[in-house]
């Protein structure tokens, strides 16, 4: 059964918005965890980019599909950045801003590419797609690399869900990449590709989850350099 694209949609924002809240309410609590700061920036500008993008229909308007992507990257952008900073503190705001601007110009480079060469809407998704997933899969790394340093066991949980996030964005790029070759009917590749969102949704609230457990469980070891707000 093919979930409905619109309420999948809905949920989807609504998740998203409920995240960044939560994250954001918790980095208040713990302010030396900034890659949940990071964490609700990336919600939000993903949920803004979703509610834009969904002014465009089935029209291909190049320049509002650009924004909403990169709006999407940005966050994504901050949030790997962000976990980085978790673990190496001396990784600044300046250079976070940095990477934003870099990812942003190599993904905007390679979108307009593929729009003057001609290549058709599904090109640009997977180019999308794989920026995305290389993100997610590097701030799962960012995550997994810090258990070394802290051993907080609650990055099992924020790693493990980042990087089921990053294979449903795999997945959807090679959907679309069989999808090109028309390799399955357009029935089948619309029951993956709802799926593909519906385990995406339920993956971020998970790791939303183990990002607000990686905050607490610092705080309850004293494994913080700087102590919590409110903190003794």
């Amino acid at each position: 059964m093919v979930l409905d694209a619109s309420v999948l949609l809905f949920v989807s924002i609504l998740v998203r918005l409920a995240a960044s809240g939560i994250a954001l309410l918790a980095w208040y609590i713990h302010r030396d965890v900034v890659c949940l700061l990071g964490w609700a920036v990336a919600m939000f500008l993903s949920a803004i980019a979703m509610w834009m993008g969904s002014f465009r229909g089935g029209a291909n308007d190049l320049p509002l599909t650009l924004m909403t992507n990169l709006l999407f990257l940005a966050g994504y952008t901050l949030m790997w950045t962000s976990l980085r900073r978790f673990n190496d503190e001396s990784l600044s705001l300046g250079r976070q801003v940095l990477a934003v601007l870099a990812v942003g110009a190599a993904f905007a480079l390679l979108f307009l590419l593929v729009a003057e060469l001609g290549g058709p809407r599904r090109a640009q998704s997977a180019l999308f797609a794989l920026f995305i997933a290389g993100l997610t899969l590097a701030a799962a790394g960012e995550t997994w690399r810090g258990f070394r340093q802290d051993g907080l066991r609650s990055r099992h949980v924020a790693a493990g869900a980042l990087a089921c996030i990053a294979l449903t964005r795999l997945v959807r790029a090679g959907l679309i990449a069989v999808q090109s070759a028309v390799l399955v009917p357009p029935a089948t590749a619309a029951l993956v590709q709802s799926y593909t969102l519906y385990f995406n949704v339920l993956f971020l609230l998970v790791a939303t989850a183990g990002l607000v457990l990686m905050a607490q469980e610092r705080v309850d070891r004293g494994a913080g350099p700087r102590q919590s707000r409110g903190a003794p």
